[in-house]
């Protein structure tokens, strides 16, 4: 007993000790936090889904959060200790402007819900930082895009990028009107940009670089001025590009009877089959495709064909409705037009070809509405259209060409490349330079040829 007393007494202070030995206090949870935000596109004046958001840790670049803005533009990011961070965003949209997207830096120091907005800069702001101030009376626009190739999807550099517009001014001598272009060069990025023109109007656009361009597209600056669209050229010596898609009314029904051609090119056509398309031997690279169907009002559309794959373009034509603002709006036009071709044939300068003589000529290719007009050659070369050339000196030489008031380039005379003769409802020629009224001169010594296109009355 005595000798397990002793024991116990020796043991006793072996356990007593290991009672009082100090702990190391637990550390209390790290505080978290939540960040919640939104991302808004100012310059298209929409909230910005799909944008991806990340939240880096400015100790530990490494540590990286990341979350996707939902349709309304908005993001949370949960569990976000206290700290210091930096915040931004990347979007398609973003690559579009060629800016890079805002970072904001971020302190966390307390586990409160913190709100992040960001924003895309407005149009204004993109406008004047591309192209200066400006005038606040006249307000000028921006068109800007990238030039890629058709062939390798490929940015372009040094391809030159033209923009044509009408402009329309009341002085002493009446109504007056212009057509300024405005060019520009690609940088080594691919990327274009055309200060000045008009906001809210529609604009003639093409990019070339040697012999591979686009063909001539319209296309509508909006009201805010900025307009974004990319442009894809392409060889124009062959047609391996292809079309495909589907004709609808606006309440999705397809439309049997329509027909979808390459606007200003002759024999590109095709009549859709239960709605649906297919077009062949295309040129490659930005197009514009137009489809009408009886009924309906005709739609014109900017299309990328690419030079391996078949394009995709589903058309939708509103029905035609026949209210009076319509019709005076459609007759306004056309019949401006018509007026100012009458003004100009009494002024008896050049020769006049209006719809009724076409009727009678019924030409198919470009060249036969020319044959009998005086002062024009019809040269034949490797193309059986014939090439439309100008009588000058003893030989011939390529007049300038105008399409619908803007000057367009032929400078081998093969106007089928860019119109088609069906199309055709007047034509002016001057193939005196003295005669050529001064907006349809192009001073180049050659003449002028004025075509305006529309849908002209077919004989009984």
């Amino acid at each position: 007993m005595f000798r397990s007393l002793l024991m116990l007494m020796l043991a006793t202070p072996m356990v007593l000790a290991a009672q009082v030995r100090p702990t190391t206090p637990t550390p209390p949870p790290p505080l978290r936090a939540r960040i919640i935000g939104t991302v808004y596109d100012s310059a298209a004046t929409q909230w910005l889904g799909g944008a991806t958001v990340q939240l880096v840790d400015a100790a530990n670049p490494s540590n990286v959060r990341t979350a996707i803005t939902a349709a309304n533009g908005r993001f949370a990011i949960d569990s976000v200790a206290v700290g210091t961070y930096l915040i931004g965003f990347f979007h398609q949209r973003l690559d579009q402007l060629a800016i890079e997207a805002p970072l904001f830096r971020v302190n966390m120091t307390s586990p409160e819900e913190l709100e992040v907005p960001m924003t895309i800069p407005s149009a204004e702001t993109i406008i004047a930082t591309r192209c200066g101030p400006g005038d606040p009376e006249q307000p000028m626009g921006l068109y800007m895009g990238f030039v890629r190739a058709a062939a390798t999807n490929q940015q372009v550099p040094a391809a030159r990028v033209r923009a044509q517009y009408t402009e329309v001014t009341v002085g002493p001598r009446g109504v007056e009107r212009r057509y300024p272009s405005r060019f520009g060069s690609s940088t080594d990025d691919g990327l274009f940009t055309l200060c000045g023109v008009p906001r809210n109007a529609p604009v003639t656009a093409r990019a070339y670089s040697g012999g591979d361009s686009t063909g001539f597209i319209e296309l509508r600056v909006p009201r805010n001025g900025l307009l974004v669209r990319d442009l894809l050229i392409g060889s124009t010596n062959k047609g391996t590009g292809a079309l495909r898609g589907t004709v609808k009314s606006a309440s999705g029904k397809e439309i049997a009877s329509a027909r979808v051609v390459l606007w200003g090119a002759s024999g590109n056509g095709a009549n859709t089959t239960n709605g649906q398309y297919t077009l062949e031997g295309l040129p490659t690279g930005t197009q514009m495709i137009e489809a009408r169907a009886i009924g309906y009002q005709p739609m014109r559309v900017a299309v990328d064909i690419p030079a391996t794959d078949a394009a995709t373009a589903d058309i939708t034509l509103e029905t035609l409705v026949a209210t009076v603002d319509t019709v005076r709006v459609r007759g306004d036009r056309l019949s401006n037009q018509m007026a100012e071709f009458e003004t100009r044939r009494r002024a008896g300068f050049g020769a006049f070809i209006d719809e009724n003589q076409l009727n009678q000529r019924s030409p198919i290719f470009m060249a036969d509405i020319f044959r009998t007009v005086p002062g024009v050659v019809i040269a034949n070369g490797q193309s059986p259209q014939g090439r439309v050339m100008m009588r000058n000196n003893g030989g011939t030489c390529a007049p300038a060409v105008f399409l619908n008031g803007m000057n367009v380039p032929v400078p081998d005379g093969n106007l089928d490349a860019i119109m088609n003769s069906q199309e055709v409802m007047a034509v002016e020629v001057y193939s005196r330079t003295a005669s050529v009224p001064p907006q349809f001169d192009s001073r180049n010594g050659c003449g002028s040829i004025v075509v305006w296109t529309g849908a002209r009355k077919q004989r009984r």
